[in-house]
């Protein structure tokens, strides 16, 4: 694999080059194997990613859920190792998708590409260490697994700026109102969901939690970052 300045990406960038084909997804029922080889063929003409299809019957039908995973394998053998994955209800879902949607969609790839280029930076950082997972003592398993995840440092740091990102995003900038919002109480109250409502729910809206403490650090630390655009502020570790 070539050299690659990921430091020239941003998530306004990133957003805008997957709005370029919006003309031949907007309002155009597809296939989920059309709309796939559409986004798939555009994102990998110009990033060294993969593109992966999976099948999740939880996906709400007419949607698209967009994650990512990051290789240190590959990664270490100077191989693709950025995995953007789109899930799918069924493979015979007509998906029609909305211009909001689809825009929402742009950002769910930025913020996806952005949090495993976190993760790449970390790990050769420190030469592909795996740092373990955190000890959650949660009585069911389900939540310890989920706790174990998203309490590892490597995820506080990647969602600290996903989350950093949204809230910038839902109170158009104003660092203040950012800030009122994860100090609230927001156990029982109806809200969207977000990723710092996954994190409030992981950890059972205790916000004395250690983890949670954590995460709010994180959070109020990558405002500016996330005001940009970019979780990093030089070219290092991210161009090769």
């Amino acid at each position: 694999m070539g050299i690659f300045d990921w430091s020239l990406l941003d998530r306004s960038s990133i957003a805008k080059f997957v709005w370029q084909i919006s003309p031949n997804i907007v309002k155009q029922p597809l296939t989920v194997s059309a709309f796939h080889s559409i986004v798939s063929t555009h994102l990998k003409k110009s990033l060294p990613i993969r593109v992966k299809k999976s099948i999740n019957p939880k996906v709400l039908e007419g949607f698209v859920y967009i994650g990512g995973t990051y290789y240190s394998g590959l990664d270490e053998e100077h191989k693709k190792c950025l995995e953007i994955v789109f899930e799918y209800t069924n493979k015979n879902n007509i998906l029609n998708i909305s211009i909001k949607r689809f825009w929402s969609m742009c950002y769910a790839v930025a913020d996806s590409i952005l949090h495993e280029l976190i993760h790449m930076r970390q790990y050769r950082r420190r030469a592909f260490k795996i740092l373990p997972d955190y000890a959650s003592t949660a009585e069911k398993t389900e939540l310890r697994q989920e706790q174990s995840y998203l309490g590892c440092s490597d995820e506080i740091d990647a969602y600290g700026f996903n989350i950093a990102c949204e809230l910038m995003d839902k109170f158009k900038g104003d660092q203040h109102r950012v800030i009122e919002y994860l100090n609230e109480n927001q156990k029982g109250k109806k809200r969207k969901h977000n990723s710092w409502r996954m994190y409030l729910k992981a950890f059972e809206h205790d916000h004395n939690h250690i983890i949670l403490r954590r995460v709010k650090k994180k959070i109020v630390r990558y405002l500016g970052a996330a005001k940009m655009g970019k979780p990093y502020r030089n070219k290092d570790w991210i161009t090769w």
